[in-house]
């Protein structure tokens, strides 16, 4: 059967208010399942300076008659949703969507879910919703539309909001956010504090990039003296989420119309929507009576037969086409974000669930506090063996932190170059009296209290005042051990200072990493404070003891060699000096006159032996105290099981007793509560996705 062209408009026309009315209906269950608290919500936003018109003009779209003067006394947001509906449907619901501050107090949000009113068709009247609003307010804690004194209310706002839903068979599907009107001068009722608070709160609607503004405007003052204006411009510089709203078209001076009718033909203020103008009831009209249906129909008749006003757009006009207009923008608007709102939903429930994962489970048992911190531990001892491993995450950053093994490597390299450079308190000479390249840098003073003569001393005079102020028994020409002792610790007195530095900069590089990756593993900030503190116990002063204050000693034989590589050299040195020889240069030479010359006196020969021997010895200390610093201090016990950056361990956690257990991971009222919010969160943002999902857009 083939519908008549009438009954197929109907139908599609039917259709098309029932996808609008579905839509709206998510949308609604969306906010008030609290979920653009997280998530910005497809809306329409009414914002207007107070005297603007703002209060007739939802009188117009609505059919409700606000309170007087309701700019004056309104601090919350009003939310307006109309739905077509039988005539035996009609009606009206108030109720109240908690806000975020709101939703923080268990009883607070209670109370205020609680809370509705339900009004018949033949309700509707402007002192039934004084008291519902008186009702509301009172419910919320905040001054109503009847307080007269609120001079010295604590709470002057709320960031709840109230929620009125009319049904009937006149309205459109719609939903509108109202916010309270801005103001520019203060009074007794209205304080600069309050001025501030009201236009944050615009800001805050306007600025969601999901807010259509629907902005009001008052035929009688200027464009650019309207503060609402502003605001909307620097929050939509291009004009793409601005309808602009003329009110009071009927109050304009006669001569001043032109500049009006500029205004609502899009040719000042271009915006994508562009503009209406509409004419709603005047003070004098209330007074007389004049019903919504009396004002609908003296505002048609203003737009048709008054000049210049008949000259806009009949679709541009009046509060039908600018109902109808409306419902078509919020339906698109809402089709085309809601994709990337689910999307947003889906981020939000993941975010919340990484936290509520993050806090672990509820503590209140030693049981429950032991496997908390054991998970805990886990997660830390797998990070670290990621990070001593070179296991990097490859979003780090190239010198993140994280980076453990990389920054210990690099500050190990740089040690060892230390040592190298500066370990020496004097510069030991080559056989041929030069410079050893190898200790060609010299400490700029003594080292320490252990090293009183001036670091500049040549070596061979340091040597020989030592071994004539430590004469003993000894025969002439041999040397006490002691001796060698002596100038072995004085010639590596700075190894302490340059060791003790590079173990604080590997502490430091572990702290700094524990600080960032406990940060990741441990939510609860008390907790991660109590684990915190390092455990280490380093023995640098017991190697550094048995490498400078015991006797010394070695069976490496690297010593030998190097010892005998140098006293070969020496008496090289001493005969090609002798003989005038040049590099790989052959001469003949006596035998006897040989002897005479390289022939030492007891002295000399001790001196020169002591400095071989002290430079053999020391290039195998160096290497070993090195590598003992490395493998010893920073591997074992920095980098170690029982070092800091091994702060967590299970054993330590198995070792707690209950008292421990509860002043470790027991867990506090801000966590406790953080943890019941999260819940909460992870509960309304899975729920919210559910709806979204079965929402057929």
């Amino acid at each position: 059967m083939q519908l008549k062209p009438t009954m197929a408009l109907k139908a599609a026309t039917d259709l098309q208010n029932e996808k609008r009315a579905r839509l709206l209906e998510v949308i609604d269950k969306l906010r008030e399942l609290g979920v653009s608290e997280s998530v910005s919500l497809p809306q329409l936003v009414v914002v207007g300076d107070q005297s603007s018109g703002k209060s007739s003009l939802l009188e117009g779209l609505t059919g409700l008659s606000f309170p007087v003067a309701s700019d004056l006394c309104t601090r919350f947001a009003t939310q307006i949703v109309l739905r077509r509906a039988p005539e035996d449907e009609a009606g009206a619901k108030i109720t109240i969507i908690p806000g975020p501050s709101s939703q923080m107090d268990d009883a607070l949000d209670k109370k205020l879910k609680a809370f509705e009113r339900t009004l018949d068709a033949d309700h509707f009247g402007s002192d039934e919703f004084v008291r519902v609003f008186d009702e509301a307010a009172e419910t919320m804690g905040i001054p109503g539309p009847s307080t007269t004194n609120i001079e010295n209310i604590e709470k002057r706002f709320s960031d709840d909001i109230l929620k009125i839903e009319l049904s009937g068979p006149e309205h459109h599907h719609l939903s509108v956010v109202d916010v309270p009107g801005l103001f520019h001068n203060p009074t007794k009722y209205q304080t600069e504090e309050d001025k501030v608070i009201i236009r944050t709160l615009i800001k805050d609607y306007i600025t969601d990039k999901r807010t259509i503004i629907l902005a009001v405007m008052d035929a009688r003052n200027n464009l650019a003296n309207q503060g609402v204006f502003s605001m909307a411009r620097a929050a939509d510089p291009a004009g793409q989420r601005t309808v602009g709203i003329i009110t009071k078209c009927d109050a304009v001076e006669k001569g001043d119309e032109a500049g009006v009718i500029r205004i609502a033909k899009n040719q000042v203020e271009k915006l994508t929507h562009g503009w209406f103008a509409v004419k709603n009831r005047s003070t004098r009209e209330i007074e007389e009576g004049v019903t919504i249906e009396g004002r609908h129909r003296k505002e048609k008749e203003f737009f048709t037969g008054n000049a210049p006003w008949k000259e806009l757009r009949k679709d541009r006009v009046g509060i039908h086409s600018l109902k109808k207009f409306l419902g078509g923008l919020l339906y698109d608007h809402i089709r085309s974000e809601f994709p990337n709102v689910v999307k947003d939903i889906e981020a939000s429930l993941s975010m919340a669930e990484g936290e509520l994962e993050l806090l672990g489970p509820s503590r209140q048992t030693s049981i429950d506090q032991r496997r908390f911190l054991n998970r805990m531990v886990n997660m830390y001892q797998k990070e670290v063996d990621d990070a001593l491993g070179g296991n990097y995450d490859p979003e780090l950053s190239e010198r993140s932190a994280l980076k453990l093994r990389m920054h210990v490597q690099a500050l190990n390299i740089e040690f060892s170059s230390m040592m190298s450079k500066r370990g020496h308190a004097r510069v030991f000479r080559n056989p041929d009296d030069g410079v050893d390249p190898e200790f060609n840098q010299p400490q700029p003073k003594p080292a320490s209290p252990e090293s009183p003569a001036p670091a500049t001393e040549n070596i061979y005079d340091w040597i020989r005042r030592i071994y004539r102020d430590s004469r003993g028994t000894e025969l002439p020409g041999t040397v006490n051990p002691k001796v060698l002792e002596t100038l072995f610790r004085q010639q590596s007195a700075p190894w302490k200072n340059i060791a003790l530095a590079h173990i604080a900069k590997v502490n430091g590089a572990v702290k700094t990493y524990n600080q960032q990756i406990l940060v990741k593993v441990i939510r609860d900030e008390e907790v991660r404070s109590k684990l915190a503190s390092p455990r280490a116990t380093l023995e640098f002063s017991r190697i550094l003891e048995d490498e400078r204050g015991g006797i010394l000693q070695t069976v490496n034989h690297y010593y030998a060699d190097t010892l005998s590589a140098i006293r070969d050299d020496r008496v090289r040195a001493r005969l090609k000096n002798q003989m005038g020889l040049q590099e790989n240069q052959h001469s003949y030479f006596d035998l006897n006159s040989v002897m005479k010359t390289i022939h030492l006196s007891n002295e000399d020969q001790a001196v020169y032996d002591i400095h071989d021997i002290l430079k053999a010895y020391y290039k195998v200390a160096l290497k070993r105290f090195t590598d003992n610093v490395v493998i010893q201090i920073v591997e074992r016990h920095i980098l170690g099981q029982s070092g800091p950056v091994r702060a967590l361990c299970s054993d330590m956690m198995n070792e707690l007793d209950e008292s421990e257990l509860l002043d470790l991971a027991g867990e506090n009222f801000m966590t406790s509560s953080l943890r019941n919010e999260l819940a909460n969160k992870c509960e309304r943002f899975q729920e919210a996705l559910e709806i979204a999902k079965h929402a057929g857009v």
